[in-house]
Protein backbone atom coordinates (compact mmCIF):
# COMPACT_ATOMS: atom_id res chain seq x y z
CA UNK A 1 0.00 0.00 0.00
CA UNK A 2 2.76 2.50 1.09
CA UNK A 3 4.25 2.02 -2.58
CA UNK A 4 1.34 2.58 -4.77
CA UNK A 5 0.07 6.00 -2.42
CA UNK A 6 3.43 7.16 -2.95
CA UNK A 7 3.74 6.37 -6.49
CA UNK A 8 0.15 8.04 -7.05
CA UNK A 9 1.00 11.28 -5.56
CA UNK A 10 4.66 11.03 -7.39
CA UNK A 11 2.89 10.32 -10.80
CA UNK A 12 0.81 13.41 -10.30
CA UNK A 13 3.21 15.58 -8.89
CA UNK A 14 6.31 15.14 -11.58
CA UNK A 15 4.82 16.93 -14.86
CA UNK A 16 4.97 19.94 -12.46
CA UNK A 17 7.61 19.45 -11.08
CA UNK A 18 9.41 18.73 -14.43
CA UNK A 19 8.27 21.86 -15.88
CA UNK A 20 9.46 23.52 -12.64
CA UNK A 21 12.61 22.53 -13.08
CA UNK A 22 13.45 23.35 -16.77
CA UNK A 23 12.01 27.24 -16.07
CA UNK A 24 14.11 27.57 -13.22
CA UNK A 25 17.19 26.05 -15.39
CA UNK A 26 16.81 27.17 -18.83
CA UNK A 27 13.66 29.22 -19.51
CA UNK A 28 13.86 32.22 -16.76
CA UNK A 29 17.03 32.63 -17.18
CA UNK A 30 17.73 32.82 -21.11
CA UNK A 31 14.20 35.07 -20.99
CA UNK A 32 16.00 37.26 -18.31
CA UNK A 33 19.36 37.43 -20.86
CA UNK A 34 17.12 38.09 -24.11
CA UNK A 35 13.84 40.17 -22.65
CA UNK A 36 11.79 38.64 -25.49
CA UNK A 37 8.97 40.25 -24.34
CA UNK A 38 10.17 43.60 -22.58
CA UNK A 39 8.99 42.59 -19.48
CA UNK A 40 11.87 40.15 -17.93
CA UNK A 41 13.89 43.34 -16.89
CA UNK A 42 13.48 46.33 -14.48
CA UNK A 43 13.79 49.30 -16.22
CA UNK A 44 16.02 50.97 -15.85
CA UNK A 45 18.66 47.97 -15.69
CA UNK A 46 19.54 46.87 -12.72
CA UNK A 47 22.86 44.74 -13.10
CA UNK A 48 23.02 43.32 -9.17
CA UNK A 49 19.23 42.47 -9.33
CA UNK A 50 18.82 40.31 -12.06
CA UNK A 51 21.71 37.98 -11.78
CA UNK A 52 20.86 37.49 -8.12
CA UNK A 53 16.58 37.09 -9.34
CA UNK A 54 18.03 34.32 -12.06
CA UNK A 55 20.25 32.89 -8.78
CA UNK A 56 17.18 32.45 -7.31
CA UNK A 57 15.30 30.51 -10.13
CA UNK A 58 18.34 28.60 -10.55
CA UNK A 59 18.17 27.34 -7.45
CA UNK A 60 14.52 26.32 -7.56
CA UNK A 61 15.36 24.48 -10.98
CA UNK A 62 18.68 22.64 -9.27
CA UNK A 63 15.69 21.79 -6.63
CA UNK A 64 12.74 20.60 -8.49
CA UNK A 65 15.45 18.14 -10.21
CA UNK A 66 15.93 17.04 -6.69
CA UNK A 67 12.37 16.63 -5.86
CA UNK A 68 11.52 15.37 -9.61
CA UNK A 69 12.86 11.73 -8.00
CA UNK A 70 10.38 11.78 -5.08
CA UNK A 71 8.00 14.81 -5.02
CA UNK A 72 6.22 13.27 -2.02
CA UNK A 73 9.52 13.61 -0.19
CA UNK A 74 9.84 17.67 -0.99
CA UNK A 75 6.09 18.68 -0.18
CA UNK A 76 7.37 21.16 2.10
CA UNK A 77 9.50 22.73 -1.02
CA UNK A 78 7.02 22.31 -3.35
CA UNK A 79 4.33 24.58 -1.25
CA UNK A 80 6.68 27.12 -0.85
CA UNK A 81 7.61 27.10 -4.68
CA UNK A 82 3.96 27.77 -4.90
CA UNK A 83 3.73 30.31 -2.73
CA UNK A 84 6.28 32.33 -3.34
CA UNK A 85 4.81 32.55 -6.88
CA UNK A 86 1.75 33.25 -5.80
CA UNK A 87 3.60 36.22 -3.91
CA UNK A 88 6.16 37.04 -6.77
CA UNK A 89 3.02 37.05 -9.23
CA UNK A 90 0.41 39.17 -7.56
CA UNK A 91 3.39 41.74 -6.45
CA UNK A 92 3.94 41.87 -10.49
CA UNK A 93 0.19 42.41 -11.33
CA UNK A 94 0.07 45.08 -9.14
CA UNK A 95 3.01 47.11 -10.27
CA UNK A 96 1.79 46.60 -13.66
CA UNK A 97 -1.32 47.50 -12.97
CA UNK A 98 -0.60 50.62 -11.05
CA UNK A 99 2.97 51.88 -12.88
CA UNK A 100 2.45 52.39 -16.80
CA UNK A 101 6.27 51.46 -16.97
CA UNK A 102 5.73 48.08 -15.50
CA UNK A 103 3.33 46.83 -18.30
CA UNK A 104 5.97 44.30 -19.64
CA UNK A 105 5.87 42.74 -16.64
CA UNK A 106 1.95 40.97 -17.45
CA UNK A 107 3.82 39.24 -19.47
CA UNK A 108 7.27 38.67 -17.75
CA UNK A 109 5.89 37.91 -14.39
CA UNK A 110 2.34 37.53 -14.07
CA UNK A 111 2.41 34.00 -15.70
CA UNK A 112 3.97 32.55 -12.28
CA UNK A 113 0.78 32.59 -10.85
CA UNK A 114 0.06 29.52 -12.88
CA UNK A 115 2.86 28.08 -12.47
CA UNK A 116 2.25 27.99 -8.78
CA UNK A 117 -0.83 27.03 -9.48
CA UNK A 118 0.48 23.96 -11.15
CA UNK A 119 1.71 22.84 -8.22
CA UNK A 120 -0.54 24.07 -5.74
CA UNK A 121 -3.44 22.42 -7.12
CA UNK A 122 -2.05 18.63 -6.82
CA UNK A 123 -0.79 19.32 -3.41
CA UNK A 124 -4.04 20.64 -2.21
CA UNK A 125 -5.98 18.36 -4.12
CA UNK A 126 -3.89 14.61 -3.36
CA UNK A 127 -1.06 15.96 -0.96
CA UNK A 128 0.05 13.48 2.50
CA UNK A 129 -3.12 14.97 4.31
CA UNK A 130 -5.59 14.12 1.36
CA UNK A 131 -4.49 10.23 1.63
CA UNK A 132 -5.63 8.16 4.03
CA UNK A 133 -2.81 8.05 6.33
CA UNK A 134 -0.16 7.53 4.43
CA UNK A 135 2.74 6.29 6.20
CA UNK A 136 6.25 8.30 6.88
CA UNK A 137 9.33 7.95 4.43
CA UNK A 138 11.24 4.55 5.52
CA UNK A 139 13.39 6.24 8.02
CA UNK A 140 10.16 7.76 9.85
CA UNK A 141 8.15 4.46 9.28
CA UNK A 142 9.25 3.14 12.60
CA UNK A 143 7.23 5.99 14.44
CA UNK A 144 4.10 5.49 12.92
CA UNK A 145 1.86 6.91 10.32
CA UNK A 146 0.64 10.07 9.33
CA UNK A 147 -3.07 10.42 9.26
CA UNK A 148 -5.44 12.20 7.20
CA UNK A 149 -5.47 15.07 9.81
CA UNK A 150 -1.75 15.77 9.10
CA UNK A 151 -0.98 13.70 12.82
CA UNK A 152 1.24 11.38 13.52
CA UNK A 153 -0.29 8.16 14.48
CA UNK A 154 1.98 5.86 16.31
CA UNK A 155 -0.20 2.84 16.11
CA UNK A 156 -3.50 1.32 14.04
CA UNK A 157 -5.65 1.44 17.25
CA UNK A 158 -5.05 5.53 17.46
Amino acid sequence: MENELYRDFNAKLRPSVAVWAAFGLVVIPLCVYFDPFQGWRWVPFNVIYEPMMESVYVAVGIMSLVAFQSPIHHVSFLWFVALSSFTHGFTMLFHAATTPMHRGHLVGDVWIIAGGLSLALPLFLFGPTKTAALPLPKPFAQYGSLGTDGKLRVSDEE
